[in-house]
């Protein structure tokens, strides 16, 4: 670990300044790292969509767990279901890596792909994110047993946590004004809710209450001192706290 966190360092409240970013004393980033060759002999493999797919949160984690090797396989927009498909996969290829292995899975929005679609009947449900809410825990199930056994730790994005006790990025964004909606697992975006009401003979919701409870969270999303006009953190702080919360957790296992 660094002697000083980002935060501390870069201090600007413009992104580009931070992705170019320079110290107080006028230096880049890790100018001054030491250049010591590091054997890495643990993996901290990370994957989720555009939050974790972002260069605070590569930095933070380069500055502060310089013992593991980092593998973040996260891509912005990506699926719940791809997550669990590219899981899959990469797991099958790391149980033959004779290293020690910790794994971040943060979900994102639920409906970015019909496949998601098809894990949970809807006519059991009432309204769009109760619906969405049983296909994350699904979603969960699915990863839990796929690194079954590995330290990890699943949370999610932006939306909420409705499967285990582990906070959520978003708690680490700094102050809001706004109460979180509760239970609330997609933001309007990719044309889900107009898909679900082209439908309305399958998906018996109440599609105004469900719009409005989405744009609720996204503006609890903006209200927040760390979170930008794109809906994505906007310094490092953020996830110097969130990886923080994340090792109390993994030394409890």
């Amino acid at each position: 670990m660094y002697d000083k966190k980002l935060s501390d360092i870069f201090n600007s409240r413009n992104k580009k300044d931070l992705v170019g970013s320079h110290d107080e004393s006028g230096y880049p980033w890790l100018f001054h790292a030491k250049e010591k060759l590091t054997i890495r002999k643990k993996i901290f493999y990370a994957i989720g969509d555009s939050w974790l797919d972002s260069v605070f949160f590569d930095r933070v984690f380069h500055n502060q767990y310089p013992e593991y090797f980092l593998i973040n396989r996260s891509i912005g927009g990506l699926s719940n279901s791809a997550i669990n498909t590219m899981l899959k996969e990469d797991v099958v290829f790391l149980k033959n890596l004779d290293v020690d292995i910790v794994f971040l899975v943060a979900f994102s929005e639920v409906g970015r792909t019909l496949l998601e679609l098809k894990l949970v009947d809807p006519k059991h449900y009432s309204n769009t994110h109760e619906y969405f809410g049983e296909i994350l825990k699904k979603q969960y199930q699915s990863v839990q047993e796929t690194i079954n056994g590995y330290p990890n730790f699943i949370t999610t994005a932006f939306i909420t946590n409705n499967f285990n006790p582990n906070k959520s990025i978003v708690d680490f964004c700094g102050h809001s004004k706004l109460i979180r909606p509760k239970d609330v697992f997609s933001v309007y975006s990719y044309g889900i809710f107009e898909f679900l009401k082209d439908r309305s003979k399958i998906f018996h919701f109440d599609f105004a209450d469900d719009v409005d409870k989405a744009l609720q969270l996204k503006n609890f999303l903006l209200s927040h001192d760390n979170i930008d006009e794109t809906l994505h953190p906007d310094h490092y702080k953020p996830y110097e706290d969130f990886l923080e919360n994340v090792f109390l957790n993994l030394q409890k296992t």
